[in-house]
């Protein structure tokens, strides 16, 4: 259990300036921020010529991909997603292989300065409890502060697809989705035995995407959601075939469809968002709700570039999302706080209005924190902010000359140099290494569960289902549509 910790005379980052002085932490919260006398019992960290920051959020991942680095390249989202997510398995994965799975996913994030990450978990066939278990287990043992986020659907995933007269063929070949009543009795189960308001473990609804949904689907999900006070994520227009459906089936996009369903609002979170249009924007900003921009998984997708500056100076509260190893392998939110204040400059157009270091530090921090079910709690160095803190080391080339410390720390600043990370006045990272996990003994489990990953991807339903999904995407690229997310030459 956490007690009393006292981080002397570091570089303290608050509000876009470094103050050297002390933060005092007691138990999971931050006590006070300023120069503390000595404290008997308290473990002390010598900060000096450190740098102290707020713990980073990763506002949204997939464990379940923990094991499928480097497995795939030049596959769109389409077909990536019947072997990632392996739609014709028919058994989970050993209890083991998903604790295993979900450690490895906790120590890359812990190691590299993320403090809270927000799991959209998905399980194939489907999650149980028994299956959510070892997710549980594996955070808490890691010391991450972990959002998990059952990631569930009701529809085939050949019925999100315009697939036309293959969708029987396809279908068929997927194991069944679960039921509308096994989802919600699941969910009730879930946030009754897990989840920790305010705690490290938080549990909460992500149905998968609108057109993997059945309506009744989405409506009885946010409204568990808002009933028990828990976080809701969905996936909406990740990418050209989703703009298209949605129109070809709506008359309109599944934005908007979410408006007339009453499904917008502060407490809804979208991913991606990447095929908008303006007046989907102005839904977006107009209602409240959240977005989460995951560059780096939809350039690796093909998915486009979403219109981030437009996003944001709608007003829109914008998190970053690295999603899952299966299109980003690293999980490195410095990795993807750079690429974020970089790629968007290449719009042009006015440089006043470009996307600066200050608005990606407060992605990566204070705007996940309502994402991950936290309120205001997270991201921040203020007495009563739950201690999520990392501590950069000393001599860090990066901020030699300190000129600005928030540019070079998003432009400059590698995962590398994470010295020490504290999460809820617990020291889960000394000097570079993890302190609960056996790194080692990590690297041999992962040996064993590995190809577990590839259980469900080889199968001639699979390949089929495949084959199928990929003349489908064939067809919606050449489709004219009057948005275009693309780079095109």
């Amino acid at each position: 259990m956490p007690g009393t910790v006292l981080i002397r005379g570091g570089h303290v980052l608050r509000d876009d300036r470094l103050l050297r002085t002390d933060v005092l932490i007691e138990g999971d919260t931050i006590a006070a921020v300023g120069d503390q006398p000595e404290i008997r019992g308290a473990d002390v960290l010598d900060a000096t010529d450190m740098l102290v920051i707020p713990g980073l959020i990763n506002a949204h991942m997939h464990s379940g991909e923990n094991f499928n680095p480097g497995l795939y390249e030049n596959l769109p989202l389409d077909v990536w997603f019947v072997r990632s997510h392996q739609v014709t398995r028919s058994e989970p994965a050993t209890a083991e292989a998903i604790y295993t799975r979900t450690l490895l996913g906790a120590a890359l994030m812990l190691r590299s300065g993320t403090t809270t990450a927000v799991d959209f978990l998905y399980e194939a066939p489907a999650i149980t409890l028994e299956t959510l278990e070892p997710v549980v287990q594996a955070y808490r043992d890691a010391g991450l502060r972990a959002t998990i986020l059952l990631g569930v659907a009701d529809l085939p995933f050949a019925d999100s697809l315009p697939l036309d007269g293959d969708v029987a063929r396809a279908a068929a070949n997927e194991a069944p989705p679960p039921t509308f009543e096994s989802i919600m009795e699941l969910a009730e189960a879930a946030i009754d035995r897990f989840h920790e308001p305010g705690g490290l473990i938080g549990i909460g609804l992500g149905p998968s995407a609108p057109q993997r949904c059945s309506e009744r689907l989405l409506a009885a999900t946010i409204e568990l959601a808002r009933r028990r006070g828990v976080p809701w994520q969905t996936h909406v227009l990740e990418t050209k075939t989703q703009a298209v459906s949605s129109r070809d089936w709506h008359g309109e996009s599944f934005i908007e469809q979410m408006g007339h369903q009453g499904l917008l609002g502060p407490d809804t979170t979208l991913v991606h968002t990447v095929w908008l249009s303006d007046r989907d924007i102005e839904l977006m900003a107009s209602s409240g709700c959240a977005a989460v921009h995951c560059l780096l998984s939809n350039l690796r997708l093909g998915d486009g570039v979403a219109r981030l500056p437009a996003i944001h100076n709608a007003g829109v509260r914008v998190a970053l999302g690295t999603d899952g190893r299966g299109c980003d392998e690293t999980l490195d939110m410095f990795e993807l706080a750079k690429m974020t204040a970089l790629v968007h400059k290449v719009r042009g157009g006015d440089y006043r209005n470009w996307t600066r270091a200050a608005d990606v530090l407060r992605m990566a921090t204070i705007e996940g924190s309502a994402v991950a079910g936290h309120a205001n709690l997270l991201g921040r160095i203020t007495p009563g902010a739950k201690a999520d803190l990392v501590l950069m080391r000393p001599g860090s080339l990066a901020f030699v000359p300190v000129n600005d410390p928030v540019r070079q720390l998003i432009y400059g600043a590698p995962s590398r140099d994470v010295e020490t990370v504290i999460v809820g006045g617990r020291v889960v990272v000394r000097r570079g290494e993890l302190v609960g996990v056996d790194t080692k003994w990590l690297i041999d489990r992962v040996k064993v569960h590995a190809h577990e990953a590839l259980a469900g991807t080889a199968t001639p339903e699979a390949r089929e289902l495949e084959r199928v999904v990929s003349e489908m995407y064939r067809r919606i690229d050449a489709r004219e549509l009057e948005l275009d997310a693309y780079l095109n030459e």
